[in-house]
């Protein structure tokens, strides 16, 4: 996080004040800010400040209140590069013509009202509602989504105003611009990711689905736990071996699935490796963990993987190929490992990883879990992963040997 941003909670105390707020998205995203605030405190000053951003005038609303208010899509078919979803442009029905900033405002808090009905509106009209996804920025990661959880969060009315903000040449502020205007305007700034992660550490979104003991023949008995992730179709699969309270700190694999190296045993990655490597060190221990998260190609997806392996076959290294998919080198989270891992009730535990990330993930998350111990899974290199494996040690950072 830079430096200069304020923090989440921070936001949110602004926005059930009644103030603006800016909100960054991903600099590989839209990379673009918007000014966000809560419809239900929506005033002609507020508005007219908003609308200094020089961008779209819109008011992001949930499916309950599209509904209620007979909004539909504008178009049949969204090919809009981020899907952003415009619905039918509203005035309310005391405007004259809907445009003037008491006007503006009057609308957009007349939507946060939840008796409103559909009648009391007229179409087309000056405010754009945009259609969000239910669960918020865990199921998309846009200002449309940030600006409905950042109201929710505050205890207003889910319904939010944003405007982009544009530069005095037009285009979109840079993120030294909008730290700029924060500070001159004293506005509180965060950025989505922030958002994401704080949603991630203070909900619980993690629910055990299913239970049962599975016996195997070469690491031993395990109970095998299902976990269902609220606003998310992923399904992370949990062993556990022993009695968990019986040590201070367990052993603990995060293991992102791999299906080419786990199930194929692949030999372009140390994938199946270092699972095998990490079960048969739980089944000597007699006590530990492997959570098994569903985020394949370091969170790309198994289709994109297998392009990225048509590139390495080209030349390129693991971490390029990513690139030139364009994604980022790991894009994988484990914000919803530790949860589970909190969730069977751990507080210390000793981590199997080469990978410093997923350690990071621990201290910088703001999750109440120590890793008192980071546990090395060094496997054997073959011709086929020998460079793979030096990517990830020299430029991704695995504490891996050097031979």
């Amino acid at each position: 996080m830079e430096a200069e941003f304020s923090t989440v909670p921070e936001a949110v105390d602004a926005i059930a004040r009644g103030e603006v707020i800016i909100v960054v998205d991903a600099e590989d995203r839209e990379n673009e800010g918007d000014f966000i605030c809560a419809a239900e405190k929506a005033t002609p000053e507020l508005v007219n400040f908003i609308l200094s951003g020089r961008g779209e005038f819109c008011a992001p609303i949930l499916p309950d209140t599209a509904r209620r208010l007979q909004l539909i899509p504008i178009v049949d078919l969204n090919t809009a590069p981020l899907g952003t979803g415009f619905l039918t442009p509203i005035d309310h029905r005391t405007a004259k013509t809907g445009i003037t900033v008491d006007e503006r405002a009057r609308t957009v808090r007349a939507m946060a009202d939840g008796t409103s009905l559909a009648a009391e509106f007229v179409r087309p009209g000056h405010v754009h509602p945009l259609l969000a996804k239910e669960g918020g920025v865990l199921r998309r990661a846009g200002h449309t989504e940030a600006a409905v959880d950042l109201c929710r969060m505050a205890g207003c009315a889910p319904v939010g105003v944003l405007c982009e903000i544009l530069d005095d040449s037009g285009e979109r502020a840079t993120r030294e611009q909008l730290l700029e205007l924060a500070k001159k305007h004293s506005l509180k700034i965060i950025s989505i990711e922030q958002l994401i992660a704080h949603r991630r550490v203070s909900e619980k979104l993690v629910t055990r689905i299913a239970q049962a003991q599975i016996p195997t023949g070469q690491f031993g008995d395990f109970t095998i736990i299902a976990y269902e992730v609220k606003f998310e179709t992923q399904t992370p699969v949990v062993l556990v071996k022993g009695d968990l309270t019986s040590v201070e700190a367990p052993l603990v694999r995060l293991h992102s699935s791999c299906f080419t190296g786990d199930l194929l045993d692949s030999l372009r990655c140390d994938c199946g490796d270092q699972l095998k490597k990490a079960l048969e060190m739980i089944r000597d221990e007699k006590v530990g963990v492997l959570v098994y998260l569903p985020q394949e190609g370091r969170g790309i997806g198994l289709v994109e993987k297998i392009k990225a392996y048509d590139l390495q076959e080209r030349g390129l290294d693991t971490v390029e190929a990513n690139t030139a998919l364009g994604y980022k080198a790991d894009m994988r989270d484990y914000g919803v490992g530790i949860q589970i891992l909190k969730d069977l009730g751990l507080s210390k535990v000793r981590l199997m990883t080469n990978n410093p990330k997923k350690t990071d993930a621990f201290i910088y998350g703001g999750f109440s879990l120590e890793v008192v111990d980071q546990v090395p899974i060094i496997t054997e290199s073959n011709p086929h992963n020998a460079k793979y494996l030096a990517t990830k040690r020299d430029k991704m950072g695995h504490k891996l040997p050097t031979e």
